[in-house]
């Protein structure tokens, strides 16, 4: 790990999970959807842009023709809690009717976005199957009843920040994820 982004984890108060650890998980999930879907061609929608990294890592297992869309939706607006409203585009720029979808993101959090998407999908594209991977499924009360299939890791109820997740566009390019340091939060 080179100094600089030493430095950068030093902003963090605790790891919560290292590299290897989160890697290991990665292709054990691949592995998992991999069978789920043998034989299939398999559209991924990855919300963007905290779920790239592990999309990415993640598909990169996964020996099954795939096409990928991203889909580009924000509940945070640059703070460390939902603002409770949803945004995305208004009108959906892919053709999912009748395929088999897997719909990829970050962390499960209040669940209003994955839920959001999840019904605009079987509504406006009405695909032969959809599930969900999502790599952190934090361990919170929610007024929502979210569908995922495949979870990565249980985390504690804290605000996170590496491998594709941030604060206010920083700590996205950490290998970890850990939890900021509440000192750090006014200062960037």
């Amino acid at each position: 790990m080179s100094r600089q982004i030493a430095g950068i984890i030093s902003d963090l108060e605790r790891i919560l999970l290292d590299a290897t650890t989160i890697q290991e998980r990665v292709i054990a999930m691949a592995q998992e959807i991999q069978r789920d879907y043998a034989d299939k061609e398999l559209q991924v929608v990855c919300l963007m842009d905290g779920a790239l990294f592990f999309m990415a890592d993640l598909l990169r297992h996964i020996n099954l023709p795939i096409r990928l869309h991203t889909l580009s939706v924000s509940s945070y607006d640059g703070g460390t809690q939902s603002s409770g409203t949803v945004q995305m585009p208004e009108k959906l720029l892919f053709d999912l009717s009748g395929k088999h979808v897997l719909l990829i993101d970050d962390i499960l959090d209040s669940g209003l976005t994955l839920i959001t998407v999840q019904e605009r999908l079987r509504v406006e594209c009405n695909p032969a199957s959809l599930r969900t991977a999502i790599l952190l499924d934090k361990q919170r009360p929610r007024s929502f009843d979210v569908s995922i299939e495949y979870i990565g890791f249980e985390i504690e109820d804290a605000f996170v920040v590496g491998y594709g997740m941030d604060y206010q566009g920083h700590y996205r390019h950490l290998p970890c994820i850990g939890v900021l340091n509440p000192n750090h939060f006014p200062q960037i």
